[in-house]
């Protein structure tokens, strides 16, 4: 490996780190690709794959559900709000506004997780831009607070930002998670273990082991491990997980069978053509990971444009802050 950040993982399994490459010990039937920790490309180590777990997405919800809660007194307390209803103006209502305001924020200092990620791989983002605004706006309001002399808060404005930004985090989590869901279920049909033929012996191996040329045996009620072609024996194979033909197929010597078929009747013996990301599971599995990870244009339109933005933003800070002082 070129860097001490690289590592082999699993499409399917994110969670297994390997220093070599080889079959992904989980799942058997996946080849671990090489990922880099410090990668500036598409990986899932950016903030949205790092987010795309069922824990973030229930942590998001449960947040944008208290700032919803929070929003509404922050909105009755804000200064146009009181002027709107009529009610006279009261000392401590700034104060309500500050306390309300800092508990939304706190709910919102999630972002600065990954705005301190971006930053530390020097991929300055939409979080790292989300983080200026919500930080610099929120520190400017408290500062009015305490000094009424400024005559400045953006409380409510902050707060709204933070609502629409879990709420789109949630919807993001949720997503990423069903496509994760979908490997799984893909994953399942598999065998666990498969019969490999070796001379006049059978025995079982996982599907890590397999590669292409070897002799399995598919007995009635199993499904094939990997796509092979029948070399002896022959029955019905269910196959409507790549068809979606529920009508069983007959397979007769020279016929094809592909991985997860269901032989329904009968034992036949099977050369591998194609194992693991090879075999028509491993390409769905490899399409479902690659629409996983792959940003759309716009996505990728918006993340060069928030660079560009935090980057233009504090500029116009500090040459506003210069020529102020």
């Amino acid at each position: 490996m070129d860097s001490k950040n690289d590592y082999y993982t699993c499409p399917m399994h994110p969670e297994i780190h390997e220093d070599k490459p080889g079959k992904c010990p989980k799942c058997g039937g996946m080849d671990l690709v090489l990922e880099s920790s410090m990668d500036s490309g598409e990986t899932e180590h950016d903030h949205a794959s790092m987010m795309a777990t069922p824990e973030a997405a229930a942590d998001f919800l449960k947040r944008f559900f208290i700032v919803t809660a929070l929003l509404v007194p922050l909105a009755l307390f804000s200064e146009p709000a009181v002027k709107f209803l009529g009610v006279p103006d009261f000392v401590l209502r700034p104060l309500l506004e500050f306390g309300i305001a800092s508990v939304i924020f706190y709910f919102g200092l999630v972002f600065f997780e990954h705005a301190k990620m971006e930053i530390a791989m020097k991929q300055y983002g939409m979080m790292t831009l989300v983080s200026l605004g919500v930080g610099s706006g929120y520190l400017f309001s408290a500062a009015s607070t305490f000094l009424p002399a400024l005559e400045v808060e953006f409380y409510l404005e902050i707060s709204t930002l933070i609502w629409i930004l879990l709420f789109g985090h949630f919807l993001e989590a949720k997503s990423s998670t069903a496509a994760g869901d979908a490997l799984q279920e893909v994953a399942k049909l598999l065998p666990k273990l498969a019969h490999i033929k070796i001379g006049d012996d059978v025995k079982d191996v996982e599907l890590a082991t397999l590669k292409e040329g070897d002799i399995v045996v598919v007995r009635a009620g199993e499904k094939a491990p990997a796509d092979g072609e029948v070399i002896k024996g022959g029955g019905n194979f269910n196959e409507s997980h790549i068809t979606g033909e529920s009508k069983p197929v007959e397979k007769t010597i020279g016929s094809e069978v592909v991985a997860g078929a269901i032989n329904l009747d009968g034992s036949v013996e099977i050369r591998l053509l194609r194992v693991g990301e090879s075999s028509t599971i491993g390409q769905i599995q490899l399409l479902i990971t690659q629409a996983k990870k792959t940003k759309p244009s716009a996505q990728k339109l918006a993340d060069r444009a928030a660079k560009w933005l935090t980057f233009s933003a504090l500029s116009v800070s500090i040459i506003t802050l210069l020529f102020w002082s």
